[in-house]
């Protein structure tokens, strides 16, 4: 027998999980989008999207007006009387939507559209895989599997929202900063910056992360300099700066900041409620009084804040330091129809078939572990390297990883932390939550004494 007989044989295997993995999330996500039902659609964040794309693909204009959806063949003319530009919505998932969309409306374009995000979502299982398989191929097919069978993950897909542009953009994102090494070439630098925009002209909470990337390279222990840092900011800028210019030329601004104003406005009730009332949960701003006047000027919410926090300060300390990160990675959607469901659904495969509803169940039971391993995975990430055994390279990788998810909960310590929002960060909070195993793994003498078994072994044979 060959010395090389037993690396393949694990290959072949570990290549036939991956493949089952696959063939098992894309199953879940094709027959919850072809036997869902999803009534009265679109409608919420979901029309905007819908009259964004719409809206672009008829007439050039971008804006969703008053939600009217003019007849397709409407003079441009009086079209732009009664749609106003907007830069609410940053355009990566409209201009998504409007690959689909063309003339009048009809379901089956929304069907496309859908059916290409269980696409997406099915690639993101793959580059959940390659991002973190260079830890060991358990460790990625553990991630894999569990971005597989996330129901979140699989419902997002029957909406006409952003999250499964996001965590795929996002995820391609990760895979390509999995690959970096002192020795990749410029343009790797550029394509990091290119991936991280379109993924924050999808979801804008990100934008911020571009230059704490940038600074991560600086100061890594990997040799990168200011150049590769100012390369990364040029990819970027090849996405960001055609919205800024459009922006300045049609609005006369760059950016349009109300979104978040009211995402602070928002986020700012003690556990989504007003005053503890139950049945303002996620949406505990329409109970509120004074909400006319908060929102509209980031001062006056900001101050309004400090002022009921100067009233009840443990309260609103609990709600800011830790009680928003417990809600927006707890598992039930509290703006939504259900625990796994932004909008309700009339039938699924998760109220009637096995597979379906066993995983969801099982999913739920090991969320609230899975978070807590993933902020102590988190911390593991920034121990010495010795002490983790892994190369330089892997480190910064995962310490870079580390700060995206921290960035991602730092910034919902002060908008609104729907748990929602956490949904395209699973692939990533799963890969943190293993990688305590992977860290006892290699620090505990375990692929030492295994590997020392398979040579054992080969040299018998």
């Amino acid at each position: 027998m060959t010395l090389g007989r037993k690396p393949a044989t694990q290959t072949l295997v570990g290549l036939a999980a991956l493949i089952l993995i696959v063939m098992f999330g894309t199953t879940l996500r094709y027959q919850a989008f072809t036997h869902s039902v999803v009534p009265d659609y679109p409608r919420g964040d979901a029309a905007k999207y819908f009259l964004y794309a719409y809206n672009l693909t008829n007439f050039g204009i971008y804006g969703y007006g008053d939600f009217t959806v003019l007849p397709a063949d409407t003079d441009l003319a009086v079209a732009e009387k009664m749609i106003p530009p907007d830069a609410l919505n940053t355009p990566a998932y409209p201009l998504y939507l409007s690959m689909f969309f063309g003339g009048a409306y009809e379901k089956i374009h929304s069907d496309r559209a859908r059916l290409g995000q269980v696409v997406l979502s099915s690639l993101t299982i793959l580059l959940a895989y390659a991002a973190f398989a260079q830890f060991g191929r358990v460790y990625g097919l553990g991630v894999a599997l569990l971005t597989a069978a996330s129901p979140h993950l699989i419902n997002m897909n029957l909406y006409l929202l952003t999250e499964t542009l996001f965590c795929f953009f996002l995820m391609t994102f990760v895979w390509a900063i999995s690959r970096v090494t002192e020795k990749s070439r410029c343009y790797w630098f550029v394509l990091l910056g290119f991936l991280l925009a379109l993924a924050s002209m999808t979801r804008p909470w990100l934008q911020a992360y571009l230059f704490v990337v940038m600074g991560y390279l600086v100061v890594s222990k990997l040799r990168f300099s200011s150049r590769h840092a100012l390369l990364v900011f040029v990819g970027a800028v090849i996405v960001l700066a055609p919205w800024a210019v459009r922006n300045s030329i049609s609005l006369g601004q760059a950016a349009d900041g109300s979104q978040l104003v009211r995402s602070i406005h928002h986020g700012m009730y003690p556990d989504m409620m007003y005053e503890g009332q139950s049945d303002s949960l996620g949406y505990a701003y329409e109970s509120d009084p004074m909400s006319p006047e908060l929102g509209e000027s980031m001062g006056g919410t900001l101050a309004e804040i400090w002022r009921r926090a100067q009233a009840e300060p443990d309260r609103y300390a609990k709600w800011y330091l830790f009680g928003k990160i417990r809600s927006v990675l707890s598992w039930k959607i509290i703006a939504g129809a259900d625990a796994i469901f932004v909008y309700h659904v009339v039938g699924s495969p998760y109220f009637e078939v096995p597979r379906f509803y066993l995983s969801a169940y099982y999913m739920e039971k090991s969320h609230g572990l899975l978070m807590l391993l993933a902020l102590i995975g988190i911390g593991l990430a920034w121990l010495p390297r010795k002490t983790q055994r892994q190369s330089t390279e892997r480190v910064f990788f995962l310490r870079a990883m580390s700060l995206l998810v921290l960035y991602f909960l730092a910034i919902h310590t002060v908008v609104a932390p729907y748990p929602r929002y956490s949904i395209p960060m699973r692939p990533l909070l799963y890969a943190m939550a293993l990688y305590p195993f992977v860290l006892v793994f290699q620090t505990s003498g375990i692929r030492q004494r295994l590997a020392a078994m398979v040579r054992t072994d080969v040299a018998h044979d």
